[in-house]
């Protein structure tokens, strides 16, 4: 089987203590949580302590737990690692849209602190406009102040842009909106997503620098895009591993059993991405330790 238990090394500016990654999935172990019979891919187990000696090596602390696609609306990984997590951990669930609020609770009182709509993956999972869909997840997760996680394509994005500012609960945009970094700042759905961060309602997550660079093949060229994003919202915005970093897919249903491979990426390297585009510190610490304490409700001393 794959293995994922590979050397991280630690990146060059030490992080500040409280350190927060806020984007990573757990996959497993599948004896206890198999994957969703429809599902996108095939991987390799990802569990929770693979991704513990990650952080020792590279310095973070916290964790923000964000259901797998390939696991659908069976939440059981996620938050059986949120419960070894404790107070250093939180979780973004993905739900149906008639999950009974009581349900809901319960999660609430494990970490989870969002919903995650996913329209980018595995799309053929949600039936409507995606304009309705944003709509009735705000309903729903609503009484618990909770947030939306929002993962599409650019396109999706702006289309969406209207929605997201009329949201009554925080929206949150995966991994920069997905902008290719080949097309320069000024693509329309990166300056949709600038606006939307300036407005002090709408979060982004600097996470994803191998995805939004896959045309160019160059981590280093994410920076000018973390830098727009920092210069438009510095307190609306936290960041992410990916972690355990699953291959790019063909975002279809799966077709036997051949195992996705995962990108080979250092966290450390990820993290000299981050501290190349956002060079003061105090800008650093407010993204990896103060925007996730207001996002998800960490305790600072947690």
């Amino acid at each position: 089987m794959q293995t994922l238990d590979r050397q991280h090394r630690a990146p060059r500016e030490p992080l500040p203590p409280q350190a927060t990654d806020s984007h990573m999935h757990v996959f497993g172990p599948f004896e206890r949580f198999p994957l969703a019979p429809e599902r996108a891919y095939n991987v390799a187990e990802a569990p929770l302590g693979t991704h513990e000696r990650m952080k020792a090596q590279t310095g973070l602390e916290r964790t923000v737990l964000v259901q797998a696609s390939g696991h659908g609306t069976d939440n059981r990984a996620m938050l059986a690692a949120l419960a070894e997590l404790g107070p250093r951990g939180r979780g973004v669930a993905v739900v149906a849209p008639q999950t009974p609020l009581a349900d809901l609770q319960r999660m609430h009182k494990a970490g989870v602190r969002g919903v995650r709509l996913n329209l980018y993956t595995f799309p053929g999972r949600h039936v409507g406009e995606p304009a309705a869909l944003v709509r009735t997840y705000e309903r729903l997760i609503a009484p618990l102040g909770w947030h939306l996680q929002l993962f599409c394509e650019p396109a999706t994005l702006s289309a969406l842009a209207q929605s997201i500012e009329r949201c009554s609960v925080p929206v949150v945009v995966d991994h920069m909106g997905m902008a290719d970094a080949a097309l320069g700042l000024d693509q329309p759905a990166f300056q949709a997503l600038l606006r939307l961060a300036s407005t002090g309602r709408t979060w982004v997550k600097v996470a994803g620098a191998d995805r939004i660079t896959r045309g160019t093949g160059r981590l280093a060229d994410a920076i000018p895009f973390m830098r727009a994003l920092v210069e438009a919202a510095p307190r609306q915005l936290v960041w992410g591993t990916d972690w355990p970093n699953i291959g790019f897919h063909a975002r279809q249903p799966v077709q036997g059993d051949e195992l996705l491979a995962h990108r080979e990426l250092d966290a450390g390297e990820l993290l000299d991405v981050f501290a190349e585009a956002v060079p003061d510190a105090e800008a650093r610490r407010a993204i990896l330790v103060e925007n996730p304490e207001r996002l998800y409700g960490f305790s600072a001393s947690s």
